[in-house]
């Protein structure tokens, strides 16, 4: 009788092993709101996350995802970009919120550097994610906030042009994968090539240029011009000098720009 016993619960046990394997083949996997794999926000070609939170296709109509702070056409090396991700949906229905973003340079590969200081927020691999997803009322969008990415300091041959590849996650907080939306988003930069005048007189002087490099004549492309020249001193534009307008000429505050050659913004 025992033996009898013992095999009925052994049966028990089986089918409820079995019932558990069977739907999460179905696609009901647990919500990974502590930290979302690598690798799911659209760097690889067609590779999201849909893939686990597949119950509607990727940017359903009315709802998106926009990053605030991001360089947009172009970037400065080793500059520090403070940034926001915001999830828009198109209804107040959703609980829980997530994001992941990736920046690849022209081979695919991490480029700069990720940080936060929003404690639901964390650097995942070569990635910055959702830490601890964010769960709120009944709402239509949340925005994550106090996010960084620092360019790099001496870009490679490969750096030049970069993306950003980013998903953010409207969920209804059903512990599982089924019901939620994905959205994504892309944004590209290209290296801003920058002429810096830090000395003090003429400006076709290459002395007074950092690194002895003088702009070219015709400034074209993503390039920036800053004037900055030694405290008390003068950047005097002794030549002429064409600047397009896809590109910039700053001169930092408190600093002196004389133009005494010709200065051409052209179309």
């Amino acid at each position: 009788m025992k033996n009898y016993l013992l095999l009925t619960v052994i049966i028990l046990l089986s089918a409820v092993v079995l019932c558990t394997a069977t739907l999460s083949n179905n696609g009901l996997k647990p919500l990974r709101s502590s930290q979302p794999p690598q690798g799911y926000t659209g760097a690889i070609a067609g590779v999201y996350c849909t893939d686990c939170h597949s119950s509607f296709g990727l940017n359903i109509v009315g709802g998106s995802v926009v990053a605030t702070g991001l360089p947009v056409g172009n970037y400065t090396a080793g500059q520090q970009y403070n940034f926001s991700i915001a999830t828009n949906h198109f209804t107040s229905d959703r609980k829980k919120w997530g994001f992941s973003i990736a920046a690849r340079n022209s081979l695919g590969q991490a480029v700069g550097s990720f940080s936060s200081t929003n404690t639901n927020a964390a650097i995942n691999g070569n990635e910055l994610s959702h830490l601890n997803a964010v769960a709120t009322g009944l709402q239509s969008a949340f925005t994550y906030t106090n996010l960084r990415w620092t360019a790099p300091l001496n870009p490679g041959v490969n750096d030049q042009q970069i993306t950003f590849y980013i998903v953010g996650l409207a969920a209804n907080s059903n512990s599982n994968t089924a019901g939620d939306y994905v959205y994504a988003t892309t944004i590209d930069a290209a290296l801003a090539v920058v002429y810096s005048f830090t000395g003090n007189g003429n400006w076709g002087n290459a002395a007074n240029w950092s690194n002895g490099v003088i702009p070219p004549a015709n400034l074209t492309g993503n390039a920036e011009i800053i004037i900055d020249p030694v405290i008390g001193g003068t950047c005097i534009l002794d030549i002429e000098q064409r600047i397009s307008n896809s590109s910039k000429l700053t001169v930092k505050s408190g600093k002196y720009l004389s133009v005494n050659g010709n200065l051409i913004i052209a179309n």
